[in-house]
């Protein structure tokens, strides 16, 4: 039952370590060697981003900062450089993207599957150079008998699949501790790896808490304090006058006086629904710190102070947004002086 699952592509349940692709065409095949091995896609960290609020909204953040931040050319002596090839080509990179969109996709995949292609194509005289971010679910790498990258097969938004040369692609990746023997050690480990457990969680706690409002019903009653009780009439006559007096935006917070002896009982939630709503907090703040960052940046207010938050920014960008920033720039840099032969 386990292996035709595997096979018809339902899902397993299990951690996410890595990152074997599945083209269109070996699909089936794909699925059955995956559950074989215990590997899954890269798709799984993009559908996180997908679908967790959480992942978005502090991969988001990581990604267009970075992307943000303004660049400069210098030469082996820390002097600028006034004219940059590499500047010019990276402020017009392709028709379809700015500078700023396209370091901010690079970032979201590296900050979402821990992997970005990048693929040069190379303009005729040094007219039309290109660069695309390769969507890093549809990229395989592939390597030689010694382990070494040879080329990249990538499958397009079509189904077609081609191969690109390793010398096209600058593969920026996060460090790999986890899987280290042939093809899977070329990937990089997303920090959504040991997360994932907390992204389901949080998953769950999105789902009950939707549940909860939708079905939250009336927010309390109103009734007599005395044994007698109200005639329908009288209930019906009492319903409308309070839905005249009470409803609408203009009353909110408002306390109604009444003449009769009534009493008001809350509708409240129980302390199972708030434990729920307090446990998203915890995974928001274990999210955060996956990725260095304080969930204080992110609404978190139970601790937060000015000084707190101006901490907090700080940190993010000494710790996050420029070593980021820096990295991306080191290796496109290195590959755009080897592509375009300047110094």
């Amino acid at each position: 039952k386990r292996t035709w699952n595997a096979i018809t592509n339902k899902s397993q349940s299990g951690s996410y370590p890595l990152n074997t692709h599945d083209t269109q065409t070996f699909k089936p095949f794909n699925s059955f060697w995956n559950w074989l091995t215990g590997k899954h896609t890269l798709k799984a960290y993009i559908d996180a981003y997908g679908r967790n609020p959480f992942v978005s909204m502090i991969i988001n953040d990581i990604a267009f900062t970075t992307a943000s931040i303004k660049r400069i050319a210098v030469d082996k002596n820390d002097e600028e450089i006034k004219n940059s090839v590499i500047l010019e080509l990276l402020g017009n990179p392709n028709p379809n993207q700015s500078q700023i969109e396209f370091l901010e996709i690079m970032g979201k995949y590296y900050e979402a599957t821990g992997n970005t292609f990048v693929r040069h194509i190379q303009g005729i005289g040094g007219i039309g150079n290109e660069l695309q971010v390769l969507e890093a679910d549809r990229v395989i790498i592939n390597c030689n008998k010694i382990n070494e990258v040879v080329s990249y097969a990538y499958t397009t938004p079509l189904g077609r699949i081609i191969t690109i040369p390793a010398e096209e692609i600058e593969h920026i990746h996060e460090a790999n501790i986890v899987n280290t023997e042939g093809e899977e050690a070329k990937y990089g480990l997303s920090k959504l790896c040991a997360a994932m457990i907390v992204v389901q969680s949080s998953d769950e706690k999105f789902v009950a808490d939707a549940s909860m409002a939708k079905n939250k019903g009336i927010a309390g009653i109103v009734t007599t304090d005395s044994d007698t009780p109200m005639l329908p009439d009288e209930q019906k006559a009492m319903q409308e006058e309070y839905d005249k007096d009470s409803a609408g935006a203009g009353n909110f917070g408002r306390i109604r006086v009444s003449t009769t002896k009534l009493k008001y009982l809350q509708m409240g939630m129980s302390p199972s629904d708030l434990k729920i709503l307090e446990g998203m907090v915890s995974s928001l703040r274990i999210l955060c710190s996956s990725y260095g960052l304080s969930s204080i940046l992110f609404n978190d207010t139970e601790s937060s102070t000015f000084n707190n938050m101006s901490e907090a920014t700080i940190s993010a960008y000494t710790k996050v947004y420029i070593p980021t920033a820096n990295k991306f720039d080191d290796k496109l840099s290195r590959f755009l002086s080897r592509r375009l032969k300047v110094e």
